[in-house]
């Protein structure tokens, strides 16, 4: 062969060879980092299943790249789940004096995200720009914002400089938009970090309070659901309460598994699972007073109330539905939801000002009580 034939000869091997070695290597590369190609298991890199579910992070194995739980969730991902370890503080009837800023700190050392408050935020002539100050002196610094429904002392709520239109400004300067009006408006919806609030007036409304509810929950698909106001029935506080709310907006929040928090009587009380609110009814199938269930038809409802005007008396106290009752410190109910990587479990406690935990008591074991939603 010509010596000009074997150099072409050479340079058409090294060319087939270089070819061949690049065809290799990218379709190896294709393969390993297609974001949508699975691993044995079912698994993919992006959050899919090998069922066809969405990229929202579940699958069909319960192990994902972003998370997942033995329950098949994921916790930064499942449709209708909070933020995880997200930790909420209920309190109610508060002033604004040093008992208050008691409670407050209280919520700091906790840990708390975010404050519900169950109205009574004024009284004896205070208005808007005595309580503010004292809660955003607290908690705004802290970057912890509250959400609140209206209690029958607080009369300058409707007013252009009152306690609505702060709390209306509050939100927005928090860039928390409501998912239906607004804290002015008394009856006002709410979703923050998962979490779906509705918060109704302390007096009735047109339409009623019962059918705002029934309306904002109908069909809501969170996890996690609180129905918020400020009075009672008698037999839902152990306070001097009466019947103030009617039974209806109970038996509503019920049966789209919404917990309910209440204010008004200055006591703490929490009932056991209900599956009927004005038959008193505890669910037979989850009765432990410190293990709750919520899912549609069942729920158990709250009075924290110690938020810092005084305590009452205890009255009714030895009913079978109730799980915990309080009324000799000031603190605050606390739920953490989105907890053990599981979206649907919860846990709670009632703290006082002195770092004191009642519920449950220490004579339980427990350190919390659990909460487990089928929503």
């Amino acid at each position: 062969m010509a010596r000009e034939d074997r150099r072409w000869a050479w340079w058409l091997v090294v060319v087939t060879l270089i070819a061949g070695t690049w065809t290799f290597s990218a379709c190896g590369q294709d393969a390993t980092e297609d974001p949508g190609a699975s691993s044995g298991n079912g698994s993919t890199s992006s959050g899919g299943s090998s069922s066809g579910e969405s990229s929202s992070g579940a699958t069909s194995s319960g192990s994902t790249s972003s998370g997942a739980t033995s329950s098949g969730s994921t916790s930064g991902g499942v449709d209708g789940a909070t933020d995880p370890n997200f930790k909420v503080a209920f309190i109610g009837d508060t002033a604004a004096g040093n008992d208050f800023k008691a409670v407050l700190a209280l919520v700091k050392r906790e840990k708390a995200q975010a404050v519900m408050i169950q109205g009574d935020l004024t009284y004896g002539g205070d208005n808007a720009a005595d309580w503010f100050p004292v809660a955003d002196g607290e908690l705004e610094t802290a970057n912890i914002p509250y959400f609140v429904s209206r209690g029958n002392h607080d009369v300058d709520w409707e007013k252009a400089t009152g306690l609505g239109k702060g709390l209306d400004d509050r939100l927005a300067k928090w860039a928390v938009t409501p998912d239906d009006a607004k804290p002015s408006a008394s009856n006002y919806a709410v979703t923050y970090k998962g979490l779906k609030m509705v918060f109704v007036d302390e007096s009735e409304t047109s339409p009623t309070r019962a059918e705002y509810v029934k309306a904002q929950l109908g069909n809501d698909k969170h996890i996690w659901k609180i129905c918020s106001w400020h009075k009672n029935m008698r037999a839902t506080n152990v306070g001097p309460k009466g019947n103030e709310m009617g039974w209806q907006i109970y038996e509503n929040c019920r049966e789209a598994g919404a917990i309910v928090a209440q204010g008004h009587s200055h006591t703490y009380s929490r009932s056991k699972t209900m599956t009927a609110d004005q038959a008193l009814t505890v669910d037979a199938a989850c009765n432990d007073p410190f293990a709750l269930c919520v899912g549609p038809g069942k729920h158990f409802f709250f009075d924290s109330s110690l938020g810092g005007v005084d305590q009452r008396t205890l009255q009714n106290t030895n009913q079978p539905y109730w799980a915990s009752t309080y009324a000799a410190d000031f603190g605050a109910l606390f739920i953490e939801f989105n907890v053990d990587g599981d979206p649907k479990k919860a846990k709670g406690y009632f703290k006082t000002v002195g770092d004191v935990v009642i519920d449950p008591p220490a004579s339980s074991g427990k350190t919390s009580f659990t909460i487990t939603s089928s929503n």
